[in-house]
Formats: structure tokens, C-alpha cells, sequence
């Protein structure tokens, strides 16, 4: 941290995205990492998109919060996808969120897995690059589909027998509504 220009007060300084980080040393100075990271770097990611010239952006802080270390941010970019159906390429948008609780021993792990995603730190090493690549797999869709394809395969009829599952209400929809209307 280091003190702004203008007006003294501290100031957070984002660094670059390293390969990995010793996990102490970010938490205890609450490191904040932010820049690109280009799948071609990122060979299990290369293999699961249809070209490498991408890159994800990436905003991540590793902190010590209620007595728990935590690496929390967001990936976004724009990665090309072939769809499953019609073969052509599209660009499909990331944005995902990423919190991850710290943890170094089994009985941390069980206290923590209700009620946050587990990540095992070995030999005080957080692989940045790794978690990021990790991360953008999971948040990829199972089956990726053009847009023309996944409103195809949306609309098409169901089979003679068949009835549509019901879709359940959102709960949150009523309440961005009467936001809306307290506007």
C-alpha cells in the first residue's frame, strides 16, 4: 500500500497476474492482482475453445475475513466456441465470479463446505493460473450452442406424449418489480 498523490490516503496497488503467489504473504497483505491472462497459456482451456488468440480478463483479492482466507474476483473476456450443433464458431461472453475460501487441512475444508467452495493450499502455493483456468472450464457451458441453435433446440416441439417441465417462478422477479416501481 502506498500513500495517493492527492489526498494521503492509502492506496491499494493492483499487481500484475503472476504464475502463483506464496498464499500467506497475499492474504496477510490483502494482494489484489488484475491483467490478462492469455489462453494459450492456459493449455486444458486451449483444447475446449475454437482459437487461443483470447485472453480473460482478470480482478482477483486474496484477504483474511471472519478468521478465513479467501481469494475472491471476477474473469470476464470474449472466447470463441463451437457449437455443438451447427459446427459454426461464436463468441460466447465470460463473466464469472470466483470465491474461494483458503484452506490447509481436512478439518478446515469440512468447516467451510456449506457454505463456500474449498480450495486446498499445498506448501503455501497458490497457482493463480491454474485456479483462473479452473475457473473459465466450469463456468463454460456443457454443451455450447450457437444462439441460432439454442433457440432452435428451444422452441422445438416436444415429443407426442411428452409435457414441458414447468418452469419455476423466479423468486427475486417480484422483487425486481417492485423495485422497479418504487422508482
Amino acid at each position: 500500500m502506498i500513500r495517493g498523490p492527492c489526498s494521503g490516503k492509502l492506496v491499494r496497488l493492483a499487481m500484475a497476474v503472476p504464475q502463483r503467489v506464496r498464499a500467506s504473504s497475499a492474504v496477510s497483505q490483502a494482494a489484489r492482482y488484475e491483467g490478462s491472462v492469455a489462453v494459450a497459456s492456459m493449455p486444458r482451456l486451449r483444447e475446449l475453445l475454437a482459437t487461443d488468440a483470447a485472453a480473460v480478463e482478470v480482478d482477483l483479492g486474496a484477504e483474511k475475513a471472519f478468521g478465513r482466507s479467501s481469494l475472491k474476483g471476477i474473469l470476464r473476456g470474449s472466447l470463441l466456441l463451437q457449437c455443438r450443433r451447427c459446427d459454426k464458431n461464436y463468441v460466447w461472453q465470460l463473466d464469472s465470479q470466483l470465491d474461494l475460501c483458503l484452506v490447509e487441512s481436512e478439518e478446515q475444508e469440512r468447516a467451510v463446505l456449506e457454505s463456500a467452495d474449498p480450495y486446498w493450499v499445498q506448501d503455501d502455493q497458490l497457482p493463480l493460473h491454474e485456479i483462473i483456468e479452473d475457473e473459465v472450464i466450469l463456468a463454460l457451458p456443457m454443451l455450447p450452442r450457437c444462439p441460432t441453435c439454442e433457440s432452435i433446440v428451444r422452441d422445438a416441439p416436444l415429443p407426442k406424449g411428452e409435457v414441458a417441465p414447468r418452469r419455476r417462478e423466479n423468486p427475486f422477479a417480484a422483487l425486481k418489480e417492485r423495485f422497479k416501481s418504487d422508482q
